[in-house]
């Protein structure tokens, strides 16, 4: 069986092979695993702790006050509310043209690294291609969108196009993962058969394998747009437009009445479009991110509501390309390629920031200890709230939903500001504005894959007079725990990632050395920073596997 996941798939070993290891090597394995989680958890406190100077911001909690007391009186003038609409159709058109030229890049990345389609042991040259292909994927999708904002926006200025590049980019590479991975996993008898029999590679593809495999690009296609959609708003702070430039500006200027009606506009967007998107995957009985595509999938919706559904697609991303303003063409004008030309030789060769290796490898340290900070704090809100979250309880699961929802919604550079109000620079308040933001996340993939388990233990509890969420929590925790690891794991490589975001908007790492050097225009050492945090991805990832391996194993 396997879990697809936004970062691929998680292939769980048979019985058979599990009987294989001794008892003595699952228990040194499990020890062995939770050493590498409490070990690195530990020494991330400390350095966050070991600063001798002060960590809470004290004249800060006034600023905060204020703005927590206007939570309930935002900004309703007429004129600030159209406003508001028209960046957030900016931001819906962002999200949805990102998205789109992402699920291109994905599906020709996905045919060109899947093992089923290019054959795993093909021609030396073939192998080679493939293995440029995944590493250049690997490269640009270990860079933040943000990051891709800002150097994009050297090259095109503030032309709408950035935004649309800079989502479609790194989830691109994403989604050519994810696309391989679940072409990979589909019953290939029939992709086999057509191929043995002289069809085309590419025909027998398309009549072989892509219907088993289409209810699950349909789900990771509508939860990749959700992504897009939180990705736009961060993309504010680049100065591209919609409700996350909305936000900056007036955050920047204190004005808390429209900050909270920027925040509910983004939470309102946020809500309608997971509901969407819900929607969409069950009608047509498509699976979540959270269940499993090696289970048949039955789909039920007819011809004439799938092309119903196609046409609606089809009229939004043409509204969405003439509305929006973005042309193609301007990625190959005389500027464009004069400016492209200058950020490559600035970008090379690369220079150590500052000229000290150990304030890069210092950084690099907080870079670390920041995520892990930030998913220690997302794994416990997640486990307070998930079990609500898949409670079949109304008055338990609806507020749970809106609690994940609210987390989730709100950009972590947004998150990372009001930390900073009572924080000072440093380790805590990128830890704890990635790690609210990423329990929303967690929460929610948690909260999925424990709805498909057995709730005949909850049922029993809870009739004899347990409250549904303890009920829940009792039953659902203990037999769903690897969900919780396996997806706390790859969030963590996400999480890494996503250190850049917050270090951009003050808080410590790499992410502040790499805001500090963009704007002093040092791209030199930029390319260095890069370099970093590809390192650190990459790291992450590759001890990421072999801990879920482990777990897997016992």
């Amino acid at each position: 069986m396997t879990t697809v996941l936004e970062s691929g798939v998680v292939t769980a070993p048979d019985v058979a092979a599990a009987d294989r290891v001794s008892v003595r090597t699952v228990r040194t394995r499990r020890v062995f695993a939770m050493l590498m989680v409490l070990a690195p958890l530990g020494w991330a406190l400390h350095r966050a702790l070991a600063d001798a100077g002060p960590h809470v911001n004290g004249g800060g909690w006034e600023w905060l006050r204020r703005l927590v007391a206007s939570i309930f009186t935002p900004e309703l003038d007429p004129s600030f509310l159209g406003l508001v609409a028209r960046a957030a159709v900016v931001t819906v058109t962002f999200a949805v043209l990102g998205t789109a030229l992402a699920l291109v890049f994905g599906a020709i990345g996905g045919v060109v690294l899947s093992q089923v389609v290019s054959a795993q042991r093909g021609p030396l040259p073939l192998r080679l291609v493939r293995l440029a292909v995944q590493g250049i994927l690997v490269a640009l999708r270990s860079v933040h969108e943000l990051v891709w904002g800002l150097l994009l926006v050297a090259v095109l200025a503030l032309d709408p196009l950035v935004a649309v590049l800079a989502i479609a980019i790194p989830f691109g590479a994403q989604s050519a993962k994810v696309f391989a991975d679940i072409i990979d996993t589909v019953p290939r008898a029939a992709y086999l058969a057509l191929t043995r029999a002289g069809a085309p590679r590419l025909s027998a593809l398309s009549y072989g394998l892509v219907p088993g495999a289409l209810p699950l690009l349909w789900s990771y296609s509508t939860y990749r747009f959700e992504c897009a959609l939180r990705s736009a708003i961060v993309l504010g702070v680049v100065g591209v437009g919609g409700l996350g430039q909305e936000l900056v500006l007036s955050l920047q200027s204190r004005n808390w009445a429209e900050v909270w009606t920027l925040v509910w506009a983004v939470v309102l967007l946020a809500g309608v479009v997971d509901w969407v998107s819900g929607r969409a995957r069950t009608e047509r009985r498509a699976p979540t991110c959270a269940q499993l595509p090696g289970d048949r999938v039955r789909v039920i919706s007819s011809g004439r509501r799938r092309v119903r559904g196609w046409l609606l697609v089809g009229a939004l991303l043409l509204a969405c390309v003439v509305g929006s303003g973005v042309r193609l063409d301007g990625l190959f004008s005389e500027r464009t390629r004069t400016q492209a030309a200058r950020l490559g030789a600035d970008l090379w060769p690369p220079r150590v920031p500052g000229g000290s290796w150990s304030s890069l490898g210092s950084a690099a340290l907080d870079t670390v200890a920041m995520a892990v900070l930030a998913m220690a704090l997302a794994v416990a809100i997640t486990a307070l709230l998930a079990p609500g979250a898949a409670s079949r309880g109304r008055l338990v699961r609806v507020p749970s939903r809106v609690s994940l929802l609210l987390l989730r919604s709100m950009p972590p550079t947004v998150w990372a500001v009001l930390c900073l109000f009572v924080l000072f620079p440093g380790i805590l308040p990128g830890a704890l504005a990635l790690g609210l933001y990423t329990a929303g996340i967690l929460g929610r993939l948690v909260a999925q894959a424990w709805e498909s388990i057995d709730r005949a233990p909850q049922v029993a509890l809870e009739r004899a007079g347990v409250p549904p969420l303890l009920a829940s929590a009792v039953s659902v925790l203990p037999a769903s725990a690897q969900h919780l690891v396996f997806y706390s794991l790859y969030r963590f490589e996400i999480c890494v990632r996503d250190t850049a975001v917050v270090g951009i908007v003050g808080a410590a790492g790499l992410g502040g050395i790499l805001s500090e050097r963009l704007a002093v225009f040092d791209y030199g050492s930029v390319t260095t920073v890069l370099a970093a945090l590809f390192l650190l991805s990459l790291g992450s990832e590759i001890v990421g596997r072999r801990v879920r391996s482990w777990l897997a194993a016992g």
